[in-house]
């Protein structure tokens, strides 16, 4: 018996391949209830059988105490490292499958994503000096490591903070169901070009467009362009206006924690926001202004 702790990734918690003594691989994912991890590792086991064969197939769960465990196949794939020209297409299928099957959500459990995030919210506002969605003033503190780093785009941060403040609004009826945490990392390609997602870890929901939104800056990050892969998708007709709104609560999000100091236990983390941070304000000022590079 032997482990093989995962390579990629940026939450601390248990992911290994176990290989047994007869050569039989397992992917394990554990952590204890409480930390949100467990919780992670509980909803994975939920929607193991609504994602099918959009994820690897879940062989079986465990709950011993506080601790969540779930085992799941190990699919002969690597991890997505930079997005390939022939990776669109494949991408292009697998976002209209997960239209299929998952929005509306087949499940009746999710809470809304855009509640969920709303935490994350507040940098624009902030350095703006506007009132969040509440009517109360976002924490200047909390952004004060960025209020003199200059933004790589030509955008006003009081229009960031308008598109902003319409986050809830935008977003809290969407019906699919969300992965929330679409990058390279999270998507596994086989020999022969089929994509695969993996870490469905949130029962939340949302408009099914808004996966796609979340990834396409990661998309171009590879240096592709993420406005031709939205409306070359089953998305094309997402409504411009929430497009924008989601891509400035995204990269408030990104750009503030992105250039917070290093964390030691998630190496690559910061470095992974900052380009984030940084492909979707550059997609959402081309939206803005109507540039085409």
């Amino acid at each position: 018996m032997r482990e093989v702790p995962a390579a990629a990734g940026f939450t601390p918690s248990i992911a290994s391949t176990v290989v047994s003594s007869r050569g039989r691989r397992l992917f394990v994912k554990a952590a204890p209830i409480g930390t949100g991890l467990g919780e992670a590792v509980e909803a994975g086991v939920v929607l193991a059988d609504v994602v099918g064969d959009l994820g690897p197939r879940l062989v079986g769960s465990a709950s011993p105490g506080s601790w969540r465990i779930a085992v799941y196949e190990v699919l002969d794939a690597q991890s997505v490292g930079a997005w390939r020209t022939e990776d669109l297409g494949p991408l292009l299928q697998v976002l209209e499958q997960m239209r299929e099957r998952l929005d509306p959500s087949p499940l009746d459990t999710t809470t809304p994503y855009a509640e969920a995030f709303m935490p994350l919210l507040g940098t624009w506002q902030a350095l703006a000096g506007a009132p969040d969605a509440s009517g109360d003033a976002p924490p200047a503190a909390a952004v004060e490591h960025v209020r003199s780093q200059p933004l790589p785009i030509a955008v006003p941060v009081r229009v960031l903070a308008d598109l902003e403040s319409r986050w809830l609004p935008t977003l809290a009826s969407g019906p699919a169901l969300h992965h929330g945490d679409l990058r390279r990392d999270n998507v596994m390609r086989t020999a022969d070009g089929r994509l695969r997602i993996v870490d469905w870890t949130h029962l939340w929901s949302a408009p099914g467009w808004l996966d796609l939104v979340r990834l396409a800056p990661d998309v171009a990050a590879s240096g592709h362009d993420p406005q031709a892969l939205l409306l070359g998708s089953c998305w094309a007709e997402a409504p411009v206006d929430a497009v924008d709104v989601v891509l400035a609560g995204l990269a408030g999000r990104a750009w503030r924690e992105g250039h917070l100091p290093e964390v030691a236990a998630i190496p690559g983390l910061r470095r992974m926001q900052r380009e984030q941070g940084l492909h979707t304000l550059r997609w959402l000022e081309r939206r803005l202004t109507g540039t085409t590079s």
